[in-house]
């Protein structure tokens, strides 16, 4: 029989007020319901309860409970056993990428990161040369979700050096982040009284900003016949380590 965590047992227990008599038993129910094994369903409960899991994840693990989530239908017109499935299990465990959210104060952005996060594991575990654009793309979505979250949680002062920067520049940015765009949110953050980022630390951001904008087609074209840029594992893994790098120095 596999075993639990009991680190992430007690955090259930601490964060849902049961016992752990009653927590034990959600997870034999979610062992049932979704036909995992009890290591996997404490990982699912622990979701339940906004509970960040990454840390206890590995990548295979992302694609045993997905898979549970989303089963292969086996019904007329399915795919002959014979073609393999587009999401495969990893030939070899891939350390996960595990980002510190235990400041990120905002729920709902928070289960934003855990998705994305959990995605861009995801992604990386079927292999960087078929999912390089997809890895991009999320390391810059990922970085603008830190980014929102970080500059909320000082809202006067963002605020403030909103309005400072648009005396140097025409136009107004709003008084709600939520509505600034990546480039803002991070021409803000360098701005700060006491910037939030050092000036590595921005180049890197501002790249992965022009590497998330691959995901418009028309972007894409153009950036690869004026520019030569394109999806490759090479810019996919400079992706992972800006965003890494980026989410220390925002801590």
């Amino acid at each position: 029989m596999t075993r639990i965590n009991q680190e992430l047992l007690n955090r259930i227990v601490t964060k849902s007020g049961l016992s752990k008599r009653q927590v034990y038993r959600l997870i034999e129910d979610k062992t049932r319901e979704m036909n995992l094994e009890r290591n996997l369903a404490v990982l699912k409960v622990a979701s339940d309860y906004k509970i960040n899991t990454a840390k206890y994840t590995k990548p295979e693990d992302f694609l045993t409970i997905r898979g549970s989530l989303y089963p292969i239908q086996k019904s007329v017109g399915a795919l002959p056993s014979s073609i393999n499935p587009i999401i495969r299990k990893p030939k070899k465990v891939i350390e996960p990428i595990i980002l510190d959210l235990v400041k990120v104060k905002n729920s709902e952005l928070r289960d934003i990161l855990e998705r994305d996060i959990a995605e861009l594991n995801l992604a990386r575990s079927q292999g960087l040369d078929k999912t390089a654009k997809t890895c991009m793309v999320l390391c810059g979505s990922i970085i603008e979700a830190l980014l929102l979250e970080r500059l909320s949680q000082d809202l006067p002062k963002s605020v403030a050096t909103a309005s400072l920067l648009a005396t140097k520049r025409s136009g107004k940015l709003s008084n709600n982040p939520e509505e600034w765009d990546l480039a803002d949110l991070i021409t803000v953050a360098i701005n700060f009284p006491t910037p939030l980022l050092p000036d590595d630390a921005s180049t890197g951001a501002h790249q992965l900003r022009h590497w998330r904008n691959l995901i418009h087609p028309g972007r894409e074209l153009k950036e690869a016949r004026n520019k030569r840029i394109r999806p490759t594992r090479e810019r996919a893994n400079n992706a992972i380590a800006y965003l890494q790098f980026i989410s220390k120095e925002l801590q």
